[in-house]
């Protein structure tokens, strides 16, 4: 892995990392490719990616105006086109890739999420659908009491944003992804499961934190390593599940990556 890959992206947080690594393999060699990113935040490393790969093209979604107005400016000059409101009803685009990092966790209606992603996913393509368990993991550390208010504001935050969408306030909404209902969700609505992996070992992401700037791609390159081979040589299913899934490195690696391609019917 380290050998192959000539750049990293997204460095701290190796989830995206890993993502964006095997989307670029896969794609080497390609004319065009077009990818897209359901709920891209403010665009994150897309510029960078964007300006050193010349044969991607980004559609990227995002419902936040706020997120939405940063994207823009970050990605002005790139190829990318950014849609937000109710754009997902009509867009209508064939993507070689789908992206989704760390959003699955924040949609009301899981059901209609994916199948705008099915819709838009072209035949053979793949989607990298990713979510993540921190803002569920609360913990309150009696040495760092400067911590505590964030703990209590996403604990908070969990219990009253269903009731919130209820509402009509679905901007804030979070809750935990079951394992088992993501993957019943992804078979129902049309994608087959290829691969799953875990990553963002605590430590590890928050040692990136401390890494100077100059070591922070050598420090990525070996954080990734050492994930892949827990994910590959350490991976067991537990008799008892926490936090919502059976895997042993969940437990740990709160970050969870379906590669997902369209079921056979």
């Amino acid at each position: 892995m380290s050998e192959r890959a000539s750049k990293l992206y997204w460095l701290g947080n190796v989830a995206k990392t890993r993502i964006v690594l095997d989307l670029l393999e896969r794609s080497a060699g390609a004319t065009l490719v077009t990818i897209f990113d359901y709920g891209c935040g403010d665009g994150g490393d897309w510029p960078s990616i964007l300006r050193d790969n010349s044969h991607l093209r980004l559609v990227a979604f995002e419902p936040s105006a706020v997120s939405f107005g940063k994207a823009v400016k970050r990605l002005a000059g790139c190829d990318a086109q950014l849609l937000t409101g109710d754009a997902m009803s009509t867009l209508n685009i064939k993507a070689d890739y789908i992206v989704s990092f760390s959003v699955f966790e924040h949609v009301v209606d899981l059901a209609m999420f994916l199948r705008h992603a099915k819709r838009m996913l072209a035949p053979g393509g793949r989607f990298y659908l990713n979510y993540d368990d921190g803002h569920f993991r609360n913990v309150l550390d009696l040495a760092e009491p400067s911590t505590w208010l964030r703990e209590l504001r996403a604990r908070l935050r969990t219990l009253v944003s269903p009731a919130l969408a209820v509402m009509g306030r679905e901007a804030g909404y979070q809750q935990r992804v079951v394992a088992a209902v993501a993957d019943r969700l992804v078979w129902e609505h049309g994608f087959a499961i290829e691969r799953v992996d875990y990553h963002n070992l605590l430590s590890l992401k928050e040692l990136a934190k401390t890494i100077p700037a100059a070591q922070r791609e050598e420090f990525s390159r070996w954080w990734l390593d050492v994930e892949l081979a827990l994910n590959e040589r350490f991976c067991h299913r537990l008799a008892d599940a926490r936090f919502g899934d059976y895997v042993n490195l969940w437990r740990q690696m709160g970050s969870r990556t379906l590669y997902l391609r369209h079921r056979p019917v």
